[in-house]
């Protein structure tokens, strides 16, 4: 079992155990050996509508019987025979799929297909001796939008690089640019528990460096005078410099 220490500030701890972090239309479900990214409970929303309206075209079809339209029953049935399989597939993935699993056990990370694929299937397959480093990148800090300024956003991205050099992006954080901060944590909590259970490093943006906090509040501790910057268990925290 690999342990790991998650700043309490970012994570959710669910009653099934694992611990749950907010990304982009996505979450983070750490457990002890395996870390998994999958679409937010609202993505549930759509399919769960499309097997609704299903069942009102169909319960339509059968109280009419047959007196529709010719045209109208083509459609409905068209509309059906699509959506029906769609919206199945999409909830089951949404309820039991991941589009990312990192698998101590088995020892690999695997993304799984994408929207068409319903999270079904495997895409790319990585071991773990394949994989270089993990990275964590920002976009929006760069002075060059509008008159100097920096973006109002800032994009956080972890990426797992492998030994070839394929990038495959495993997570991402828009939050606002007053909430660098916020975006960092949640981004580097779920790089620091992929890395745990993988044996690779994180590298951080140029201009971040890591600190000693307070898991439970997010606070700044600061190290002793004597000695040099450690960053103990459960305490390291990314700021910018």
């Amino acid at each position: 079992m690999v342990e790991m220490h998650l700043p309490e500030h970012v994570v959710i701890h669910r009653r099934d155990g694992r611990d749950e972090v907010i990304l982009h239309r996505s979450m983070a479900l750490i457990g002890p050996g395996k870390v998994e990214i999958k679409s937010a409970r609202g993505t549930l929303i759509l399919p769960f509508l499309g097997l609704v309206l299903t069942g009102g075209a169909i319960t339509l079809m059968v109280l009419t019987e047959g007196a529709l339209p010719l045209w109208t029953l083509v459609v409905l049935l068209l509309f059906c025979l699509f959506v029906v399989p769609t919206s199945a597939m999409a909830l089951v993935s949404g309820i039991a799929g991941a589009d990312i699993v990192v698998d101590a056990k088995k020892g690999s990370a695997t993304r799984q297909q994408g929207y068409l694929g319903m999270g079904i299937g495997t895409k790319d397959l990585v071991p773990f001796a394949k994989i270089d480093y993990l990275e964590v990148t920002v976009e929006g800090e760069e002075p060059d939008r509008w008159h100097g300024e920096s973006d109002s956003l800032r994009q956080f991205a972890l990426w797992l690089v492998k030994k070839s050099g394929t990038r495959i992006r495993l997570a991402q954080v828009p939050v606002p640019a007053y909430g660098q901060a916020d975006g960092m944590d949640r981004t580097l909590a779920v790089g620091n528990a992929v890395a745990a259970l993988t044996g690779v490093e994180v590298r951080l943006p140029k201009g971040w460096e890591l600190v000693q906090i307070d898991t439970s509040t997010g606070d700044l501790v600061e190290p002793p005078k004597a000695s040099p910057v450690t960053a103990g268990p459960g305490r390291r925290r990314a700021r910018k410099r």
